[in-house]
């Protein structure tokens, strides 16, 4: 049986800069971070769901729901 694991993709602002943000992932497996500069605008939420499909389909094989960590609020995506 396959255990149930997440793809956690964390967004975070950018410091003083209004509007902008980070969208990161990392692989512990690899020791690496893949991360996506994002504004807060329709390009923005494109670019972050070309990011999570990026990811989704390069390391989802084996995992069961993606989660969108908007701190403070948590979203949870199933695939």
């Amino acid at each position: 049986m396959k255990e149930n694991r997440n793809i956690q993709i964390i967004i975070r602002p950018v410091e003083n800069r209004e509007g902008e943000h980070i969208a990161y992932y990392t692989n512990e497996f690899l020791k690496a971070t893949f991360s996506v500069h994002l504004k807060d605008n329709i390009f923005g939420a494109l670019a972050l769901h070309a990011f999570a499909e990026m990811i989704r389909k390069t390391y989802g094989k084996n995992y069961r729901s993606g989660e969108i960590d908007l701190s403070p609020f948590n979203i949870l995506i199933i695939y």
